[in-house]
């Protein structure tokens, strides 16, 4: 007769291993709101990142614009100031020299840089359009292409 008490043991042991296991599984999944919260932190951290670079760009192009403009008198400081404000424009634009169309926002690109001309420190001399990402990983990838940047 000790069959029956045996597999009794053995049925109420299985039971709690699988409660046990059932627990285990309940501790160590990840919180129900895990993925938003990880997305909300990594849009909040490239956002920042995207404002951080857009501010930067345009602090140093007020600051060069005020310190240009310092020295004039206040009557004439609002007209240089437009002046400079749009010569900066301009210089902004002049960099995509030759290639000042047909350009993809948001795609990268692979440009080769040369000597400019005429106090130019740089010009675009050739650009190419980023290939696709390759799915594995092999010794001519672009790492620069690949970062989705």
């Amino acid at each position: 007769m000790p069959r029956p008490r045996h597999l009794v043991l053995a049925v109420l042991l299985g039971i709690l291993a699988a409660a046990a296991l059932v627990g285990l599984g309940r501790l160590t999944a990840p919180a129900p709101d895990a993925a938003r919260a990880r997305g909300y932190h990594d849009g909040a951290v490239a956002g920042y990142a995207d404002g951080f670079s857009a501010g930067r760009a345009e602090g140093l192009q007020e600051g060069q614009a005020v310190a240009a403009t310092a020295d004039l008198p206040a009557g004439s400081r609002d007209h240089a100031r437009a002046a400079f404000d749009a010569g900066y424009r301009a210089g902004a634009n002049a960099a995509f020299s030759g290639y000042d169309g047909g350009w993809s926002l948001g795609r990268p690109y692979v440009i080769v840089l040369a000597k400019g001309a005429d106090g130019v420190t740089y010009r675009i001399a050739a650009r190419a359009p980023c290939p696709p990402a390759p799915t594995t990983a092999t010794p001519t990838s672009l790492l620069a292409c690949q970062t989705g940047r």
